[in-house]
Order: C-alpha cells, then sequence, then structure tokens
C-alpha cells in the first residue's frame, strides 16, 4: 500500500485551532471530575498525534514556554509547515516528525503527561489504531492522560450512508481531487432534489448537507473523503484503548458535566439507575444524538479527597475572554433554551470584568458573596462551557510566558497579509488560543507600528490586488474597502482591544 494509506494527502488540512487540547482546559475538565490532572505549574511534557499543520501545537507551545512539545503528522507538507512557523517565531520547545504511527515511537522520545489527537481515530485503518493504542501504553506517563475525539454513533448514523455515497462518486471521477469532490457534492444535491428514498427518509440531512456545501473543501477532503471513515459508539473506543491501560475520566466539553442543561428530568432518571459507567455514556450520547466526542481517559486515575476538590477547584483562576457586553444570558442547550438567573451572572461577570479571579476570591467579592457557593461553581463551568471565560494563571507566569507569545502573534500578524487561515492568537494568560480574524490581527500590527491603521492597511492591500470580504460579497471599490476597514476599526479599537490587551494579546 502506499504511504498514505488511503488517507488524502493531496491536499492541505485546514489550519484550525482547536482549544479542548490546551492543558489548563484539559486540566480543569479532569480536576471537575475529582481526578488529579497532571501539574501544568511545573514543567511538563506534551504530545499530540496527527497534528495537521502544526497551528494549534505551535500555537500551546508558544503559551507554555518552560514545557516539551512533540507532534508528527506523516504528510511532509503538513510537518514543513509546522516547523516553518515555530522558527518563524522563535519557538525552541516543539519539535515535529514526518513519522508515521509506526514510525514515531522509535524516535528518541519522552514519557509524556498529555498526549492528545484530535478526529484523527475516525478517518483510518485497524492497524494505525493499534498503533496508537501502543504508542500511549509506552509513551504515557503513569498518571497521564489522553485526548481523544472521534466521530460518534448513534449521531453519524443517518449521514453515513451520505458521506458513503459521495466517496463512491469520488471513486467514479478521474478528475483532479477538488473537481471531483465538486462533482460528489453536485450529485448527491441532485439525487436529493429527485426525492430519492434515502433523503426522503432522512429529512435531516438537508440542513447538514447545506451546511456541508457551504464548508471549505480542504476541509471537506480530510472530513469525508479518507478511504478510512470510521464513526464508534463510546464503548468501543474505550475497549480498544483498554490495552493501552486508559480509564475514561471526563468530556473536554466542560458543559457536558452539568446535567440539567443536558438531559431531561426523566433522561436524568434513567441514567442514574445504569451502573455500567460504560453503558452510561453510550446511552448519553443516544439521549443527546451525539455526532463527536471528545473525551479524556487516564492511565492511572488518583481520586480527590472531597476536601482535596473543593481546595483544588477553589484555586482555579478564571478570566474573561469576552467584551463584557457581548455576553448573553439566553442560550439553547440541549433541554431547550434556558435564560441563566441574571442574579447570579451578572455579579460574576462584573467581577471578572476588573480582573482575573479564582472562585475563592469571588466569594469575596461583595455582591458574588451573597450567592451560594454551589450556585458560584456551576455558573463558572458553564460561562466556561460558553466560551465566556477560561481558566487562567497568576500574573507572574503570564508574564514570563509573555515574550514567546508575543514573538508567535507577531509572527502571524505578518502572516495575515498574505493568509487568512490562522484566525486565533496566543495568550499567555490563559494557555490558549483567542479568536482574532486576520484583519483584526492587522489592525494589530498597524497599533504597534503607530500607523494610522485605515491608510496603512489599505495602501499594502491596494498594491497587492487585493479586496475585502463582507457578507460574502467582494468589496470592488477602493471606496468600499476603506469603508469597512473604518468600520471594522472602530469596533476594534475599543473594547475588543482592551479584552485582548487584559489577555496579554497586544
Amino acid at each position: 500500500m502506499v504511504w498514505s494509506e488511503g488517507y488524502v494527502s493531496e491536499i492541505n488540512y485546514t489550519n484550525g485551532f482547536y482549544g479542548e487540547l490546551s492543558p489548563l482546559k484539559l486540566s480543569l475538565a479532569t480536576a471537575l471530575k475529582s481526578i488529579h490532572p497532571p501539574n501544568t505549574t511545573k514543567p511538563f511534557t506534551y504530545c499530540e498525534l496527527a497534528c495537521g499543520r502544526g497551528y494549534t501545537t505551535n500555537l500551546l507551545a508558544s503559551t507554555y514556554p518552560e514545557a516539551q512539545f512533540y507532534a508528527n503528522d506523516f504528510n511532509p507538507n503538513h510537518i514543513f509547515e509546522a516547523q516553518t512557523l515555530a522558527e518563524s517565531a522563535g519557538t525552541k520547545n516543539v519539535q515535529f516528525f514526518d513519522d508515521s504511527f509506526a514510525e514515531f515511537i522509535h524516535q528518541d522520545l519522552p514519557s509524556f503527561d498529555f498526549i492528545v489527537l484530535h478526529g484523527i481515530y475516525s478517518w483510518i485503518t485497524p492497524e494505525n489504531r493499534r498503533l496508537i493504542v501502543d504508542f500511549i501504553r509506552q509513551k504515557l506517563k503513569v498518571g497521564g492522560i489522553v485526548y481523544i475525539s472521534y466521530n460518534t454513533l448513534p449521531g453519524w448514523s443517518a449521514a453515513m450512508p451520505m458521506q458513503g455515497l459521495m466517496l463512491k462518486h469520488r471513486h467514479h471521477s478521474s478528475a483532479p481531487i477538488l473537481e471531483s469532490i465538486e462533482g460528489a457534492l453536485s450529485f448527491t444535491e441532485r439525487l436529493m432534489n429527485a426525492n430519492a428514498g434515502y433523503f426522503v427518509q432522512n429529512p435531516s440531512l438537508k440542513s447538514r448537507f447545506d451546511n456541508l456545501k457551504s464548508q471549505n473543501r480542504n476541509y471537506l477532503v480530510h472530513e469525508y473523503f479518507n478511504e478510512q471513515w470510521n464513526s464508534f459508539y463510546f464503548d468501543q473506543v474505550a475497549q480498544e484503548l483498554e490495552d493501552a491501560k486508559l480509564s475514561y475520566v471526563a468530556s473536554a466539553q466542560v458543559m457536558d458535566n452539568i446535567d440539567v442543561l443536558n438531559f431531561s428530568a426523566e433522561a436524568q432518571k434513567i441514567l442514574a439507575e445504569i451502573k455500567d459507567s460504560s453503558y452510561k455514556e453510550v446511552v448519553k450520547d443516544f439521549c443527546l444524538n451525539t455526532q463527536f466526542r471528545r473525551d479524556i481517559f487516564a492511565k492511572g486515575k488518583l481520586a480527590m479527597m472531597a476536601g482535596e476538590q473543593v481546595n483544588i477547584m477553589s484555586n482555579f483562576r478564571y478570566a474573561l475572554i469576552v467584551p463584557i457586553d457581548s455576553i448573553k444570558l439566553k442560550h439553547n442547550f440541549a433541554v431547550g433554551e434556558v435564560s441563566l438567573q441574571e442574579e447570579i451572572y451578572v455579579p460574576i461577570v462584573s467581577a471578572l470584568s476588573q480582573s482575573p479571579l479564582t472562585m475563592g476570591e469571588l466569594q469575596t467579592d461583595v455582591n458574588v458573596k451573597k450567592i451560594a457557593v454551589n450556585n458560584i461553581y456551576q455558573a463558572l463551568i458553564v460561562l466556561t462551557g460558553l466560551g465566556y471565560i477560561h481558566p487562567a494563571v497568576d500574573d507572574e507566569t503570564c508574564k514570563r510566558r509573555k515574550q514567546s507569545t508575543d514573538a508567535f502573534n507577531k509572527m502571524l500578524q505578518k502572516r495575515a497579509f498574505i493568509t487568512d487561515e490562522m484566525t486565533s492568537l496566543a495568550s499567555p494568560l490563559i494557555g490558549s488560543g483567542v479568536g482574532v480574524n486576520s484583519l483584526e490581527q492587522l489592525l494589530l500590527y498597524a497599533k504597534s507600528r503607530d500607523e494610522n491603521p485605515v491608510k496603512f492597511l489599505w495602501d499594502i492591500f491596494s498594491k497587492q490586488g487585493k479586496r475585502l470580504v463582507k457578507d460574502n460579497k467582494v468589496l470592488q471599490t477602493p471606496q468600499e474597502n476603506i469603508t469597512y476597514i473604518e468600520s471594522v476599526a472602530k469596533t476594534f479599537y475599543g473594547s475588543r482591544l482592551d479584552t485582548l490587551k487584559r489577555l496579554g494579546i497586544d
């Protein structure tokens, strides 16, 4: 078999940042389940398997300069780009390898506190899954944790035949890969419009297909057109990982820990009756029709005493990562629309808008101390799950890390003149990425040079022959482009920029 083993190698994967892979976020999710996470306040070792183009690993390495990061991807194009990013930013604590899983295990690698793999488990052969399990068994420290995400049943059960149809159509095409994918999409839509029975009996596929058509084609190539394309029940994955001495800890999505927002009262009653923890996760997936799981497993779980968990959770520090005026109290959860209690959430958010605080510090705030401890605890988890706040380090650690994150962010800002793919910058405060689109990155760059941002950016764009896009429409005239830059700058150089500065991004 060729070196790619049926995995798409002709087209590079997208350059997404995946925040669930952040060590601090993984530590919080682990501690929520009363399990001791690896200590991220000391130097640690971290490995990403199948890192793609290395954006996530590079960003995280810049936010944890005292840690050591390693990553592999069998595609040399991906690894060359990942290495180039690291060199351009001067990031010294990360190494990339263009190895297969079978080759990577023979490198001179340390034992790891964290091993993470995002999505790849669904797209590879059973043999490669066994190699991953063997790598984890040999290279994960006792007490270390694994993050693994994968396509899940029953959520994919209705759509799996549609994926199979598109892949088979591609097999019958001699066109280049991107053209063959357009052909597969067009053919599938024609069948749908012809009221083919499969689509008639699965009406939910219409919205899924419409969303699929709007996706970046490089993303679609890797997500839908690999020869290996699998969805799993939770217990299948858990059983395979048992060979690496792993046991399930928690979902990496902290919101999954709030049962009242995920399950009806009757569903909670049913789940409470199930004694087998693995089977309970399967039933949860049926309740939620889960399509994609993000799981944390551990090699040896050290349970906390009740007092230990209270102490650890009280000392997690939280930072507001969005402007306070963007926070909404009404949200749709699995159980439906829920209005968060204003008397609980507003005082907490107001306190965090002044500075990052631990739960213990929040309890001393004049307005927050009136709130029951359990309500503060749950509110912090919900706000984290909604992406409004994030676990944070102390100010001294943030200051120590800022040199490496500044270098990484400055490199990305310069690259934003030629690509709009990398839309997260590194925050030394939260040890993770923060969404900042390419135009906002360029506004940061202009400000750092004390340039008039609108004139500076338009001078460069006009020389490049570049035109901006607003509401999916290319702006044609110079004045349209200038007006758009002005409007974005006006919004950005306010609470948005203030928020970024508080996160160590400036």
